[in-house]
């Protein structure tokens, strides 16, 4: 039996743990709050504010399907210690399914930072063109940080000694 199979699938349990806890507490938070915020700061935002609470709604709903995708993972990845075929395999579509994750997320946190930057930008009297570039960079880390784990994992998870050691 290969060990990394021990070491791959606890590290994905206690990720999956982590992430399911943050996304959890990330939902009790009260975005009305940093609205407000945003709002004392410029007044002038309260004319754009769909954008901003488009934002808050997409982070609502994707908090909420983080936690019920991770934990299938979750599942899937206690499974898989326990040398369970089914785990090996929800791992698997569970990466398949973080690829599209990463280029749905991509794209809508995108479309998002455009609207909220035009929102924000005429509200201070700024030209709409400006997009805000650690915006655009942690969008692309984001994406990064969806795609290599999850390619890596299909590699891995599609390897003959890992496939034969499952029952």
């Amino acid at each position: 039996m290969p060990r990394s199979i021990s070491v791959i699938g606890w590290s994905t349990i206690l990720f999956s743990i982590i992430i399911i806890l943050t996304e959890f507490f990330s939902l009790l938070s009260n975005p009305m709050e940093q609205l407000n915020a945003v709002f004392i700061t410029f007044p002038q935002a309260r004319n754009g504010m769909e954008s901003l609470t488009d934002l808050f709604q997409y982070n609502l709903l994707w908090s909420i399907y983080t936690i019920l995708y991770f934990f299938v993972v979750l599942v899937g990845a206690i499974l898989f210690v326990r040398f369970h075929v089914i785990g090996r395999t929800i791992l698997e579509i569970a990466c398949w399914v973080g690829i599209v994750n990463a280029c749905v997320d991509s794209l809508l946190s995108y479309i998002l930072l455009k609207k909220m930057q035009a929102t924000l930008s005429s509200a201070m009297g700024m030209s709409s063109g400006y997009i805000n570039p650690l915006g655009t960079i942690t969008i692309i880390l984001s994406f990064l940080l969806w795609i290599i784990p999850s390619i890596g994992m299909i590699l891995y998870l599609q390897n003959t000694k890992i496939k034969a050691a499952m029952k």
